[in-house]
């Protein structure tokens, strides 16, 4: 075939990648573009216009192949230039459109790298090529969707765009087999999420308070732009945070996700009445700390409002008072409301029952380091055994592996076990991982909480009304208003700090007349007599013991109820 058979044909160059196509073996766009234009100038073809889409060639449809059809037959162009027939059409639709044309004469040459397609050629063969392509598509489909649903069985999200917090795990591209953890926490997100998420749980700051947050913190998304207000509320109410997830999307077919919880699903219903299912903040006029989800109507389990009133004086004076009271979304609800200041004194109340000194603060923290450093015996104990199982489990996969390459183990058995074996590794190595960063991590939440109890008083009284709000969720939970008066159950483990508070404060006051600064031998003498200090060590954390079959479970102390009365 000579150049000069087709020197006066006008062409239109057509390049097409589908933009599910990132990751398969097919040329991008540029790089059709260029190829085909090397051909054009190898053969003496006169391309004059480029079309660019990206979009699935599976359906039809296309708007930018519709618009190349028209232009055909306008008459304004003679031929096509594709890479290849596939990228042109892998749909029956388009297919028939495209050979319809060519048989016509309307389209007298498609050149694509490889051959020519002629009017005159045998029509069966563009058949055959067509069909082919439309077969693959077809295949490919059924072999992605069932994929995605084998995934979605094995406890890992089929998605490509994972919530904020969380990201595919590299592994996956530098390997043909499954990595352990197909999902993994995106360290540079996670913990900002996780703060803002449990913050709106707790009712420590309103949905728009947390999204201001994250925007002051510099959290961006994967595109390295900031998080936009929407897509934030789209977020917060996502169930893939308490490890849950729906696939297909609105089947009601739902999965246990095996990724890293961030939040509790309790958490997670919290966050869905804060935000109302709604996927904007509502504006507010004034903020009113404790409204909301923060306190419940004691008669009928309804959220507390608050509203302003203004009383104005025969003399010009004017009062301005605030009054909680319920909701009564329910329904009629006898309860009456009480004013700003009688609510905070229930509050303040909880508060003076874990108020601890400054000294005791310090002298407890010392305490506790001291005696983490005597158990250092039991923790490398401890460690011993988990790293004695953990190679001793390599050692179980390496003789099992080497087992069924010589033929010995059946692939239905090989794999049952090998899933058991690297399930008890993963457990293995959170261990080794866990045994001295618990110990470290418990130390930091018990400073936490001891400096909360040192200053949260401090804090309640001189603070501002979303500084207020935050002690009040931080200090207790289940927080009740009836009969004008507000029931609240402390939170853990401030419930151990208020069993030894009393006792402390009355140490402290005995030794500080006689001595200033007070002496920490007195100290440490005076506060070891106190018998409630025991009370603390229930959440001690023991070092981690290898189990035969779960991780060691945590006891807490039970809860107790304060009020004024």
């Amino acid at each position: 075939m000579e150049k000069t058979n087709f020197s006066k044909n006008r062409y239109l160059l057509y390049a097409r990648k589908s933009s599910e196509d990132k990751h398969r073996q097919v040329a991008s766009v540029p790089a059709q573009i260029r190829i085909m234009k090397q051909v054009a100038a190898d053969e003496g073809l006169k391309v004059v216009d480029v079309l660019k889409e990206y979009k699935s060639g599976y359906h039809p449809g296309r708007p930018v192949f519709n618009d190349m059809v028209q232009r055909i037959q306008s008459g304004e162009v003679d031929g096509i230039l594709a890479w290849k027939l596939s990228r042109i059409s892998r749909n029956p639709d388009d297919a028939g459109v495209i050979m319809g044309l060519l048989q016509r004469g309307e389209i007298q040459h498609i050149r694509t790298y490889d051959r020519n397609w002629l009017p005159e050629d045998n029509v069966m063969m563009m058949y055959v090529e067509f069909g082919v392509n439309n077969q693959y598509s077809r295949d490919l489909s059924v072999d992605t969707r069932r994929g995605l649903v084998e995934k979605a069985n094995r406890g890992w999200y089929p998605i490509s765009t994972l919530p904020l917090g969380y990201k595919h795990n590299p592994a996956l591209k530098l390997e043909n087999e499954l990595a352990e953890e197909e999902i993994i926490i995106d360290s540079e997100r996670f913990d900002l999420m996780k703060y803002a998420l449990e913050s709106i749980a707790s009712s420590a700051m309103t949905p728009i308070e947390a999204f201001r947050f994250l925007q002051k913190s510099g959290l961006i998304n994967r595109k390295g732009k900031p998080i936009s207000r929407s897509a934030f509320y789209r977020q917060i109410v996502n169930p893939f945070y308490y490890g849950a997830f729906e696939y297909p999307g609105n089947s009601g077919e739902w999965h246990e996700g095996k990724h890293e919880p961030m939040i509790r699903k309790d958490e997670h219903e919290a966050i869905l009445k804060a935000v109302g299912r709604k996927d904007r903040a509502r504006p507010q006029r004034h903020f009113h700390p404790y409204a909301g989800e923060i306190i419940k109507c004691g008669e009928c389990g309804c959220s507390v409002t608050a509203e302003n009133h203004v009383k104005k004086q025969k003399n010009g004076n004017v009062h301005r008072y605030t009054y909680y009271h319920c909701t009564k979304k329910k329904g009629a609800c006898s309860q009456p409301a009480i004013t700003v200041d009688d609510l905070e004194k229930y509050i303040l109340s909880a508060i003076e029952t874990i108020r601890i000194p400054k000294e005791f603060h310090l002298w407890a923290l010392e305490q506790l380091k001291i005696d983490h450093a005597k158990e250092k015996g039991i923790r490398e104990q401890s460690l011993e055994l988990n790293r004695k199982r953990y190679d001793e489990c390599l050692e179980r996969i390496d003789k099992l592996v080497d087992k069924w390459l010589d033929g010995d183990v059946p692939e239905d058995s090989y794999q049952r076990k090998l899933k058991k074996l690297k399930r008890e590794k993963k457990e293995l190595k959170s261990m080794l991982n866990q045994t001295d960063k618990r110990v470290n991590e418990w130390l930091d939440k018990a400073d936490e909480v001891f400096e909360l109890a040192v200053t949260a008083k401090d804090k309640f009284e001189n603070g501002s009304p979303h500084v207020k709000r935050q002690i009040a969720a931080q200090i207790g939970y289940n927080l009740t208003l009836k009969d004008k008066k507000v029931m609240i159950e402390v939170q853990e483990p401030l419930e151990v700090v208020s069993t030894v508070a009393e006792d402390v404060k009355k140490v402290v006051d005995r030794l500080e007349p006689a001595e200033v600064p007070i002496s920490r031998e007195k100290l440490d003498a005076a506060l070891r007599e106190i018998p409630t200090w025991g009370g603390w060590w229930d959440l001690n954390p023991q070092p981690l013991v290898p189990q035969t079959s779960a991780l060691p479970i945590e006891l807490h102390p039970p809860r107790r109820l304060f009020s004024r009365d």
